[in-house]
């Protein structure tokens, strides 16, 4: 029965009820009196019966407040909070990896709901340092090995290697094709190119020009729209399982020829895919790790692909010598 359906039916009952005491002889005020008084009386009723609960369970509460003041006041707060992370730490990666996966058919069928996501760092620290890191992932490293019959990343260690991969080459003419036939969606998600590590260009200037500038050009995709167009001439790498790629990635157009750094990635394990051209990588260990860790250096050509941790490896370009344009891809794992 709704509010109004009673409401009707107490005052149907209290017109009833006054009718019977205007028979009986009670008059309209002597009417109003005792129904006033009534009210007091249901309200005192409520009233003791909430007393009645705290005076029962009174001395559950107080004991309860003099535990927990106890168990602060004798017991060192940051040993509870580090049971907590120790008992909880464990749970947080797989629940991320979970929210992804279950996150991952409503993208497809709302692509929009991409536009709320945020960066994580809008400024980063270069001074930025992990005191006591543990170094001993990549320590025991020697050499950059190359595999031969690559397996989802799970099933590998997390040392750095490379491998040959299906990918065809892409060359500028092909990245312009693609960016005329999805100019909508490129101008709209992707619409800032990072010129020289110093100025942003639209994608419009870059590829309706004539002839392309000897220029760096670091063009990030952060969007599902524009990841799913990338994903029809670079297919997700058989490195990386089915279900966790990072939808931030990476096209960079080198033609200038000179060093540069690659760019760190949302998710840790890292790679670096060539699609035209080739160059001389340097991994050089992390800061925290200058002192364990060795630096490596190798030649990638098109189609070959490093993978690494960009937590104990940061990839870096040198100065080439080389005419020709090197265009890579760069994306992550979680």
């Amino acid at each position: 029965m709704s509010n109004k359906e009673l409401l009707q039916e107490y005052s149907k009952s209290i017109k009833t009820l006054k009718k019977e005491c205007a028979k009986a002889g009670i008059s309209d005020d002597e009417f109003k009196q005792m129904y006033f008084e009534s009210i007091r009386d249901l309200d005192d009723n409520l009233v003791n019966q909430n007393q009645s609960f705290f005076n029962k369970y009174k001395f559950l509460i107080v004991f309860f407040i003099i535990i927990l003041f106890v168990l602060f006041v004798t017991y060192d707060f940051k040993s509870i909070y580090s049971c907590f992370l120790c008992n909880v730490q464990e749970y947080i990666y797989p629940g991320l990896r979970l929210l992804r996966k279950i996150s991952i058919p409503f993208l497809s069928l709302f692509p929009s709901l991409t536009d709320l996501y945020q960066e994580t760092c809008l400024i980063q620290n270069p001074f930025f340092t992990v005191v006591d890191m543990d170094c001993w992932p990549c320590s025991s490293i020697n050499n950059i090995g190359e595999v031969f019959n690559p397996q989802p990343v799970h099933k590998l260690q997390v040392a750095p290697f490379i491998y040959k991969t299906d990918q065809p080459e892409i060359d500028i003419l092909a990245l312009k094709s693609l960016y005329i036939k999805n100019k909508d969606i490129f101008d709209k998600e992707s619409s800032k190119v990072l010129t020289n590590n110093k100025y942003y260009q639209t994608p419009q200037d870059i590829f309706e020009s004539e002839i392309l500038k000897e220029y760096l050009y670091i063009w990030k995709f952060n969007h599902f729209n524009a990841a799913r167009i990338l994903r029809q001439i670079i297919p997700r790498p058989k490195i990386v399982p089915k279900f966790g790629q990072s939808t931030e990635r990476f096209i960079i157009v080198d033609s200038k020829h000179d060093n540069f750094h690659i760019p760190d990635t949302e998710c840790n394990f890292a790679f670096l895919l060539v699609l035209s051209g080739t160059r001389i990588i340097e991994l050089q260990p992390a800061e925290e790790c200058k002192h364990q860790c060795k630096s490596f250096k190798m030649e990638l050509k098109k189609s070959y692909l490093l993978w690494y941790n960009w937590w104990y490896w940061r990839p870096t370009v040198p100065a080439s010598k080389s005419n020709e344009t090197f265009i890579a891809h760069v994306g992550s794992y979680c």
